[in-house]
């Protein structure tokens, strides 16, 4: 805040003051008075009149007849970072540590409108692969990243996104029906992981877990995927919580905050 009207005081608590600006700057998108900011920060309604102040001349804040604002550097700040955003390198490193700590293949998919659709995948070093690949699409009632999402979901719009009518099967496994499928929905919702026995490919198992955005929006999720033959079901609940745990992980990347 060197160089600002504020003067000496303003610069006098360091990293201290930088923490506080940083707290009202957080805090300004859901409260746009003193008082309020006050509340929502913890900090003296002087302190943060003075760092409104500071904001404000910087274009980090702005003001109006109802109070303040985020300023425009705000959003010029977050379009060059969007910009640059990739959620599949922010999700790498959750995504490995899952890996390792599993010795399975990790997944990472989004939603894109009505579609659900690979963007990154991290192998372990065994002697096969699975057959997905980045760009693929994931069924919504077959897989257990299109089941968690869907858990997380109003049921008009899981429903919608499941499709009209009996489900398709892609294997013997499959659950074609929407009741049922609404009754497994319930559990993954209990358990905050779903699980896919099968039910998408044959002899293929997984384990997965919603993804939200900075906005609390579920916009996808990760799984750990292994051969039947080499996991049993018993095995994949178990993964359950290192899935989610990864899953929160990926969130906090993404911008969540829990």
């Amino acid at each position: 805040m060197t160089g600002t009207s504020e003067g000496p005081g303003a610069t006098a608590d360091g990293p201290g003051a930088v923490r506080k600006a940083l707290r009202v700057l957080e805090a300004l998108p859901d409260h746009g008075g003193v008082t309020e900011l006050a509340a929502a920060t913890g900090l003296p309604k002087s302190t943060v009149h003075r760092l409104l102040r500071v904001l404000v001349e910087t274009g980090f804040a702005r003001t109006d007849d109802s109070g303040y604002r985020t300023g425009d550097r705000v959003l010029a700040l977050a379009g060059k970072v969007l910009y640059r955003f990739d959620p599949a390198v922010q999700a790498d490193p959750a995504l490995v540590r899952l890996r390792d700590d599993t010795g399975c293949t990790v997944h990472f998919a989004m939603r894109f409108g009505g579609e659900l659709l690979y963007v990154h995948k991290v192998e372990p070093d065994k002697p096969y692969r699975m057959g997905s690949r980045v760009g693929m699409r994931l069924p919504w009632h077959t897989s257990a990243i299109g089941k968690a999402v869907l858990a997380e979901l109003e049921p008009d719009a899981a429903r919608a996104l499941a499709g009209p009518g009996e489900l398709p099967a892609r294997t013997a496994n499959s659950l074609t029906g929407w009741p049922e499928l609404t009754a497994q929905l319930a559990e993954v919702r209990a358990a905050g992981h779903a699980l896919d026995d099968g039910e998408n490919e044959a002899g293929v198992r997984c384990t997965g877990a919603a993804v939200r955005d900075h906005s609390g929006a579920v916009v996808g999720g990760i799984s750990v995927s292994t051969l039947a033959l080499e996991h049993g079901m018993d095995e994949l609940r178990e993964f359950g919580p290192r899935v989610r745990a990864a899953a929160a992980e990926v969130s906090t990347a993404l911008g969540h905050r829990r």
